[in-house]
């Protein structure tokens, strides 16, 4: 039951952002308020545990990356650059502006995520550096240089005024950091 209420939460999240009730929620899945709060003691402890799930699954998959032998440094560090997570729509930019306004324990968790979150990105460019595959720079101020980017990319202002969804940010971002702007 746990994973349908999560599931019903992601689809009413896409629809309603962070505004959806938990009757709303009961009537998605043909139940009561009851049997969610079996399940979850709020609303706010629900939307916590998809948050969780979300930072979960984004280092899961980062280190599958990493750990993958057959890829080159720059294909690994593509890669995890341009991780977002399947289930919290965090390309939403309605839900990235409510999830700052509305829930901003959990804001912080995804903002923490984003600046503090760059160790594996880091030994992929020491790695990349070490085996000759990418120029030897200094690796705090490419990592700074990142996390300055990230947060401006997953800023809900930038978003709401941006044309551009997050898929084709984060891979923009992700080619002029590793190819430059010259052509």
């Amino acid at each position: 039951m746990k994973k349908s209420i999560k599931e019903a939460a992601l689809k009413l999240m896409s629809q309603k952002g962070l505004k959806f009730t938990i009757a709303d929620l009961a009537s998605s899945l043909t139940t009561s308020k009851r049997t969610i709060y079996e399940q979850f003691a709020s609303k706010e402890q629900l939307i916590s545990t998809l948050v969780d799930e979300a930072i979960d699954e984004i280092k899961q998959r980062e280190q599958e990356i990493f750990l993958n032998k057959t890829l080159s440094c720059q294909e690994k560090l593509t890669g995890v650059l341009s991780i977002i997570p399947s289930g919290l729509q965090v390309g939403d930019r309605r839900l990235l502006e409510q999830m700052k306004r509305l829930a901003p324990d959990e804001w912080t968790k995804i903002q923490q995520l984003l600046m503090d979150e760059w160790q594996t990105v880091q030994e992929i460019i020491v790695q990349g550096i070490e085996q000759n595959e990418f120029r030897n720079v200094p690796v705090p101020l490419v990592i700074q240089q990142l996390k300055g980017a990230s947060m401006a990319i997953f800023d809900p202002d930038f978003q709401t005024e941006s044309e551009t969804s997050l898929d084709t940010s984060v891979a923009l971002m992700t080619d002029v950091f590793l190819h430059g702007l010259v052509k």
